[in-house]
């Protein structure tokens, strides 16, 4: 879908009332001190909205215009303070400024070119929350789904915190997904 459809989509309402971050960012968010963290496709905001309530310093990005005015209204409501941004991450000048996040959320959203953007913005044990939908049983494979192992692949020479692939464990998504957790290990200098 494009921008267009998903400016729509926001803004008849038929995405943007899911609150609950997903099951994933919570279960890592937990374990971690808070920090500076950046939602990629973040959508309404359910994930940025999370983290900033437990004393994360958040930015959401995402390319639909009404997606990010669901996240400005969200947080002001609750009286949080979210750097927002509309941004088409698909476009060749996108960019994440270098070693600057200590955590990134990429939830279901699976554009391969942005994970070496995404690794390269963070900092020395930082972690990269990803999850992105998997072909059904008997479907046929497209580029917007991940294959079996495939997220696991970007990450292979990070130290890998978590691995999933099954059906989806948030209410919001019925299809199955590939969810992964990645900490950028630096190698000490000799």
């Amino acid at each position: 879908m494009d921008i267009a459809g998903w400016n729509e989509k926001y803004r008849s309402g038929e995405r943007g009332e899911e609150d609950a971050p997903t099951v994933l960012v919570v279960e890592v968010a937990s374990k971690l001190a808070p920090g500076t963290a950046i939602d990629l496709a973040c959508g309404a905001g359910r994930n940025a909205l999370y983290l900033a309530e437990r004393g994360w310093a958040v930015t959401a990005v995402d390319g639909s215009e009404k997606a990010i005015e669901l996240v400005q209204e969200r947080s002001a409501v609750r009286g949080l303070e979210i750097q927002t941004k509309v941004a088409d991450l698909t476009s060749p000048n996108f960019a994440i400024q270098p070693d600057a996040f200590d955590l990134i959320v990429i939830a279901y959203y699976l554009q391969r070119d942005l994970f070496a953007k995404a690794k390269a913005a963070l900092r020395p044990d930082g972690v990269v929350v990803a999850i992105a939908h998997t072909s059904e049983s008997g479907e046929k494979w497209n580029e917007k789904r991940a294959r079996p192992g495939e997220l696991r692949e970007f990450f292979d020479d990070w130290e890998l915190l978590g691995e999933y692939e099954g059906l989806s464990r948030d209410s919001a998504h019925h299809r199955p997904v590939a969810e992964i957790v990645a900490r950028r290990v630096v190698s000490p200098v000799l």
